[in-house]
């Protein structure tokens, strides 16, 4: 569900949706679960709400549960396609948090990688300077590999 679908109370609808399952609600839950009971906005934010759940059963987001209904309100429930709203929300987090991290992770392979070679040109020039870098190659290497372990945990996250 993109903005463009003009939703109103785009924002709103989201966070509920992302906090919340939708069994047997009606519109008055919604509207508490939005918190807009401000007297100044009520009447105006009523009306989004109104407009809103009708664009959303219109996009099959929510559908009318006709058992549960009644003449003076109807009940809503959610449809498969708003848990296909909510995965595509979560790995649209997932990906824009994984992205800077990934990032960070790949510099600090760089760093660590140039410390390495840094170590072992060193060597090159002195081997008997070999039992004092060891332990610090050692660890290095050791940092890359859960650097790198810690990017296949993501990238694994993101492939289900």
């Amino acid at each position: 569900m993109s903005k463009s679908v003009k939703l109103p109370l785009y924002d709103e609808f989201l966070k509920i949706f992302i906090d919340h399952e939708i069994i047997n609600w009606q519109a008055k839950h919604f509207w508490e679960k939005m918190g807009l009971n401000q007297r100044y906005r009520a009447k105006h934010c009523k009306r989004l709400l109104y407009v809103g759940l009708r664009v959303l059963l219109r996009c099959k987001y929510l559908e009318i549960d006709s058992s549960k209904s009644s003449k003076k309100a109807f009940s809503y429930k959610e449809t498969p396609r708003l848990n296909e709203l909510r995965d595509s929300y979560k790995k649209q987090k997932l990906e824009a948090v994984f992205s800077i991290k990934k990032s960070e992770f790949l510099n600090q392979i760089k760093d660590k990688e140039n410390n390495i070679e840094f170590i072992e040109s060193l060597l090159s020039d002195d081997k008997t300077l070999e039992k004092y870098f060891t332990s610090h190659k050692e660890k290095l290497e050791a940092d890359i590999k859960n650097i790198k372990s810690n990017i296949k945990f993501m990238d694994n996250i993101m492939s289900f």
